[in-house]
């Protein structure tokens, strides 16, 4: 998908035309801990798809310094490609911006679930956002490869969904993180 003119988000359709550089800290850190700085939202009341995403992007924009409404415009635009519902009432809403220095991560448990169009037809109720500098394609792709994974499985969902502790959630992504790699 081309970029539109003034836009800051590319939405992640194809590999990177671009080698990834090593710059030290930043996204360019280990793979071994990509849910560290997330934002967790551990109990969001959304009544909509829309709205869930609105409530996500906006956390995310707060705690990255980033237009909350400029993450909305390109999730939605990248929401009318093809859901981003992956089955079993999880959701990962994604893509790469010019200007980020880091990975960007967020994370929603919805009190309740919402429609979201996912491939079994089930509702969602965990939304796991992510964004990625926009030289990062290869990076992007391996964390959402990586964040896939960690909940895919059904002992890491179930864990999420029983609580609304934010250091009890990211607790649960790193544990699940670090099984995955080892």
């Amino acid at each position: 998908m081309e970029q539109k003119p003034g836009s800051r988000i590319r939405l992640v359709t194809t590999p990177a035309e671009k080698p990834v550089r090593n710059r030290g800290q930043g996204i360019y850190h280990s793979m071994d801990d990509i849910f560290k700085n997330a934002t967790v939202l551990p109990d969001l009341e959304a009544t909509s798809k829309r709205r869930a995403l609105k409530a996500l992007a906006d956390a995310v924009a707060q705690s990255e310094g980033i237009d909350s409404r400029e993450i909305m415009n390109h999730l939605l635009e990248r929401e009318r490609l093809g859901a981003t519902g992956v089955g079993h009432g999880v959701a990962m809403p994604h893509g790469r911006m010019e200007g980020l220095e880091r990975l960007a991560i967020g994370f929603a448990r919805l009190k309740a679930p919402v429609e979201y169009e996912s491939p079994d037809g089930e509702p969602v109720d965990l939304m796991l956002l992510l964004l990625a500098p926009e030289e990062a394609g290869a990076v992007c792709l391996k964390a959402l490869s990586r964040a896939s994974r960690v909940l895919r499985d059904p002992a890491t969902r179930a864990k999420l969904r029983a609580t609304t502790d934010e250091k009890e959630i990211i607790a649960i992504f790193q544990k699940s993180q670090a099984a995955i790699a080892a």
